[in-house]
């Protein structure tokens, strides 16, 4: 089945599983070392009444002050019993800003601690209207059937007036039995496929999902998988490429070997292309344009190496420079954006670095860099204990919301695996 949510959404089915207990048993083993010590105090606010002005929505409901960190649960799993969001695991975020303010963010609804390839994993959504305080009910936007639809990117497209289009993109594959590194090479639905889709309410409907496989995959790779997180559209351009291009970043496998990519579209989504490949040896990768027009692609590491790896592109993604060595942590998927720019009249160029711990799988935390991304600083841990993926929006009052994912316990032990939003102002970074 290819998406059932063709209006406003159809409601999780339950996806709580008798095997959770064995997936966590498969998990990651600095995760496992935190479980038993690590536990959730849910610090989640009351709903306020939506802004009357999109373009102030933030504006109009400002942080306590100005070193708070607003906290909630975007997605809630649920070990045992389905509850309100309908599985035990929510992993893989994504979440973007659409231009009237609203916070869109997107996750893997999953059975089980296994990755793709387990079988019975859905893309969910949910949106808020007052910055991330409160959230939505929860939309399956893609239901795979006995499959897997995973790996969700989202890119909000200016389209003038005040509107813009959201995209968000996904990969689907079919149910194997050696997890997700054993899938089938080509392009067909026996392998990893390539999706979209579009929205131009924010969320609220959404258009049929569209087949990308054939225009961006090479036949001899297994996964292709967008990001995760989110892609970016170019704000200055360079070399002969205009602004205004579409990027999306992602991953893809020949055999054993990983790599990055991107993906592009220069006429506002109607035609896609793959881009030049870097360097093997990265996989999960995010992407921000530098103020000089260059492309920055950011990938995750190898499990032996301490450092994330850096390519550089000086033709929208056509080319790239040899890797370099980025931020220090464990591998994990992690994101880059764009803060600020000295050519938009801001007082300074930002660039923000969300990640986790150099040791271990904790301590959600971001870095700022001030020189496009050659050194980081400034590095502030938000959220100390267990935390996985994360992922940074800008807020249109020029607050910062990273979602990320975390671990619901309590006294008899694990409840879920959730996604939270974090907001918070670069007053947090000594800003």
């Amino acid at each position: 089945m290819q998406g059932k949510c063709q209006g406003r959404g159809q409601p999780p089915r339950p996806r709580s599983s008798p095997d959770l207990v064995a997936g966590l048993l498969r998990a990651d083993a600095g995760c496992l070392a935190l479980l038993a010590t690590l536990a959730f105090a849910g610090c989640g606010q009351p709903a306020d009444p939506e802004p009357t002005t999109p373009a102030t929505r933030c504006g109009v409901l400002p942080l306590a002050q100005p070193t708070s960190i607003e906290d909630a649960i975007a997605f809630q799993g649920s070990v045992g019993d389905p509850g309100a969001d309908g599985y035990p695991v929510f992993r893989i975020p994504s979440v973007v800003t659409t231009t009237s303010g609203v916070l869109v963010a997107f996750a893997e609804g999953r059975p089980s601690l296994l990755d793709p390839g387990s079988g019975q994993i859905d893309l969910v959504m949910k949106r808020s209207l007052d910055c991330g305080r409160t959230w939505s009910a929860l939309q399956v936007l893609a239901d795979n059937g006995s499959g897997d639809a995973h790996n969700p990117v989202a890119v909000v497209v200016p389209q003038g007036n005040s509107t813009s289009r959201l995209w968000i993109f996904y990969a689907q594959r079919p149910v194997s039995t050696g997890g997700e590194l054993d899938i089938a090479p080509g392009l067909g639905s026996d392998s990893d496929t390539l999706w979209a889709r579009t929205s131009d309410d924010d969320g609220q409907t959404w258009s049929p999902p569209r087949d990308l496989t054939a225009d961006v995959k090479d036949a001899t790779w297994g996964i292709i998988a967008p990001g995760p997180g989110r892609g970016i559209v170019t704000r200055w351009g360079r070399d002969g490429v205009a602004a205004g291009r579409i990027v999306v970043p992602g991953w893809y496998t020949v055999g054993a070997q990983t790599g990055s990519f991107v993906f592009y579209s220069d006429d506002g989504g109607n035609t896609w292309h793959r881009g030049g490949l870097p360097t093997p040896g990265t996989d999960e990768s995010q992407v921000v344009e530098r103020t000089d027009g260059t492309l920055l692609l950011d990938g995750r590491q190898g499990d032996k190496d301490p450092n994330r790896k850096c390519f550089l592109s000086h033709d929208g993604g056509q080319t790239w420079s040899g890797a370099t060595p980025g931020l220090t942590m464990v591998p994990v998927m992690s994101s880059v954006v764009r803060i600020s720019a000295s050519r938009d009249g801001q007082d300074r160029d930002r660039l923000l670095h969300t990640g986790v711990s150099p040791t271990a799988r904790a301590d959600a935390r971001v870095w700022l860099s001030h020189d496009e991304g050659a050194t980081w600083d400034h590095e502030t841990v938000l959220v100390p204990g267990f935390a996985q993926y994360t992922v940074a929006t800008v807020l249109d009052d020029a607050t910062v919301g990273m979602a990320y994912e975390s671990l619901g316990t309590d006294a008899a032990g694990v409840t879920g695996f959730n996604v939270h939003f974090a907001r918070f102002s670069l007053a947090v970074l000594g800003e």
